[in-house]
């Protein structure tokens, strides 16, 4: 079952218990002001199961390395996110974004011939990679699930060579390998820096990570069901926070853009539907499903495999694409130039730019807005979790 503004929550504090962090860029921010508030009102909360997929990743992976309870690696949390600037995850000087369009149009005009420059994404993540080191002490993984902290963590990535979602499994979980034939695949590993960035590169806007002998991308491109990993490790119960606004039947009616749509509003639309479409899809298959299982006798669906799984959706109480636009001034010049020549000044609703505002002050924002959605909404979310 779902809930947060606007929906209920049902179901009891019973069952294993699974946080499933999906992605979105800097919207992700929006995710560590709930946690953080839950954090401060259930210090010692215990998760057992850790699943992320893109900017989810990155959170999932500090929850589980902190050494410290849930309220201390909250806080550490969001101090992380709100030093956080553009320029510590992205290289957005001219001489940079220069060499990347050098390199992109070469690579159209050379024709694939040997000695044109090959082109691997349109900004350069280095300073992501040396965020992460310096943040996330991924060697603590292991103690903590040793120490009972944690059961598991599984972090979702694409193969490029493969086409095929795996999951990155470390831990004790009565996961499963999936079929040879499946789409998916089921890897156990000890997470590294690697499998974090692996799972947050946004295909063509970030460079590919190479794992073993293949490259990886965001594992929300190829994953239609966000939710199957922490079934798949086992959860009862889910808690899983949306960057998506539930809008009013009058908000939807109203038309973002007029004329033609500039590559921003497509470019935004498109990213919406990999990192919010496929949470709300899932979670609507997920409420079908529980409505059937709960239908059968007890012994029939043990005697399958079947079991009926509880989940908690908390969306923001704002619209995170329209807050972006009061904030497009923060960003570095060329990265602002940039952006507005994708047609950012025509769209009402920046979602694009949502997912690249690493700036401090709308990093600030979002984080306030989810720890008042979550002091909003405690009742739910205190009777799902406790």
């Amino acid at each position: 079952m779902t809930g947060g503004p606007g929906g209920g929550a049902s179901g009891s504090a019973e069952g294993k218990l699974a946080f499933a962090l999906s992605g979105g860029g800097a919207r992700a921010a929006y995710q560590t002001g709930v946690l953080c508030h839950i954090g401060e009102r259930l210090p010692k909360l215990r998760i057992p199961l850790l699943t992320g997929v893109s900017a989810g990743a990155i959170n999932v992976g500090f929850l589980a390395s902190y050494r410290g309870d849930f309220r201390q690696a909250t806080r550490a949390l969001r101090r992380r996110w709100l030093s956080l600037t553009t320029e510590e995850v992205l290289r957005t000087n001219p001489t940079s974004l220069l060499k990347v369009g050098v390199r992109l149009g070469g690579s159209l005009l050379g024709g694939g011939v040997g000695l044109s420059p090959q082109f691997r994404s349109l900004v350069d993540t280095a300073p992501l990679r040396e965020f992460i080191d310096r943040n996330l002490g991924v060697g603590a993984i292991g103690e903590r699930i040793e120490a009972g902290y944690l059961e598991a963590i599984g972090l979702t990535a694409m193969s490029y060579q493969t086409g095929r979602t795996v999951l990155f499994l470390q831990g004790e979980s009565s996961a499963r390998p999936w079929p040879a034939t499946a789409r998916n695949r089921l890897v156990r590993t000890d997470i590294s820096v690697d499998h974090i960035l692996a799972s947050a590169s946004i295909p063509l806007v970030f460079p590919a990570v190479k794992l073993g002998q293949q490259h990886y991308g965001d594992g929300s491109f190829r994953t239609a069901a966000p939710l199957a990993p922490a079934i798949h490790m086992g959860a009862d119960r889910i808690f899983t926070i949306s960057a998506r606004y539930r809008r009013s039947e009058l908000e939807a009616r109203r038309p973002d853009t007029a004329g033609y749509p500039p590559p921003a509003r497509v470019l935004g639309l498109l990213l919406n539907s990999v990192f919010l479409d496929t949470l709300d899809w899932d979670a609507a298959s997920l409420r079908r499903i529980n409505h059937l299982i709960d239908s059968l006798p007890p012994e029939v669906a043990s005697e399958q495999g079947l079991r009926h799984v509880d989940l908690l959706i908390l969306r923001p109480s704002r619209d995170i694409g329209r807050l972006a636009r009061e904030f497009e001034i923060e960003l570095p010049p060329a990265l602002r130039f940039l952006v507005r020549g994708l047609g950012t000044p025509g769209v009402r609703n920046a979602d694009f730019l949502s997912y690249l505002l690493f700036e401090s002050e709308y990093v600030r924002t979002l984080v306030e807005l989810g720890e008042a959605d979550a002091e909003s909404n405690w009742d739910r979310i205190a009777s799902f979790l406790t």
